[in-house]
């Protein structure tokens, strides 16, 4: 009998994305061992997620299950002044629907292997506790990263606050080199609005997982896999690279997707910089002048993906 693997993705489509693609992969190469459940929370605030796990549904059919989760009032708009701090507040405020969902499963005798919850989802690993089940987290940013907060708690400890602008350069195990502060997501600087504590709460909940999926690859990050292998942390699994590369379902404008597709084609191979911070990556007018001029003197050509800011002042 298949065991049922449930994944439970944040609510962006970075994240969302590369979990649909492993849990993908894991039904083509374990067909006749898993079948896959993704727990999918409905976003108010970013209403084409819904069209997009709409065309996911669409694509996978009965290969991959999902289960629409009930909507739940988002947090106060207070909490965005960090974006770390109000998706932590709003994924945990889908615990109820997530036990509901496992529970039904279990009540139709479905039998289960175990959660697999996205970095901004750990507090659903006290909902597998209840049921019995192992955690795995999948971590859709960089092994680099991951080390970063596989650190944090040892840090925290020693130094008991979040990271300043004035600190002095900070040893990563996964880094090759020091690492200056400003260079750090902003939410790791955040001791007033909850990014840090948000980074903080998740980055000591990782050591209660089975195992850690990475979405990255030896060959990109040879050193920072190396520094993750062994030591007391859960084992690490490279897994990447996991790309959804079905553009119908990217969203945006056809006539800007073929604009900007040509104009790579006419460039020499190799000869494009592309900048990109991911769906929380944002900067103010005074960091992307700063940025634009670094580019300008460069003298490369280069595509960037600019976000619009949002506001984080104490």
């Amino acid at each position: 009998m298949k065991q049922d693997l449930i994944f439970i993705p944040s609510p962006g489509i970075g994240h969302l994305a590369s979990t649909i693609e492993l849990a993908n992969r894991l039904v083509d190469r374990n067909d006749d061992r898993f079948s896959i459940t993704v727990l999918l929370i409905r976003v108010p605030f970013a209403p084409t997620m819904e069209s997009y796990a709409q065309s996911l549904s669409a694509t996978y059919g009965t290969r991959i299950q999902f289960i629409n989760l009930p909507p739940v009032d988002p947090p106060s708009p207070d909490l965005l002044r960090s974006p770390e701090k109000y998706v932590s507040v709003f994924i945990e405020s889908n615990k109820p629907h997530i036990r509901h969902a496992i529970g039904k499963l279990v009540s139709n005798s479905v039998k289960l292997a175990g959660l697999v919850v996205d970095l901004f989802c750990t507090s659903m690993i006290d909902v597998a506790k209840e049921f019995g089940l192992p955690s795995y987290l999948f971590f859709t940013s960089s092994a680099a990263f991951l080390g970063l907060m596989l650190d944090l708690p040892t840090r925290h400890e020693q130094i008991g606050t979040s990271f300043t602008e004035s600190d002095p350069e900070s040893m990563v195990s996964t880094f090759v080199n020091p690492v200056p502060s400003s260079v750090l997501p902003s939410g790791m600087l955040d001791a007033c609005n909850g990014g840090y504590d948000s980074f903080l709460y998740h980055a000591r909940r990782f050591s209660e997982t089975k195992g850690i999926i990475v979405n990255t690859f030896a060959e990109l990050e040879s050193y920072a896999l190396r520094s993750l292998s062994g030591g007391p942390t859960p084992t690490v699994y490279p897994v990447g690279p996991l790309l959804d590369l079905d553009q119908s379902r990217s969203g945006g404008r056809d006539e800007d997707k073929i604009r900007i597709m040509q104009w790579l084609d006419d460039q020499p191979i190799s000869s494009v910089v592309f900048l990109c911070f991911g769906s929380l990556g944002s900067f103010d007018g005074h960091q992307l002048r700063q940025i634009a001029i670094g580019l300008e003197r460069s003298g490369l050509n280069f595509l960037w993906s600019i976000r619009q800011p949002q506001g984080n002042t104490c």
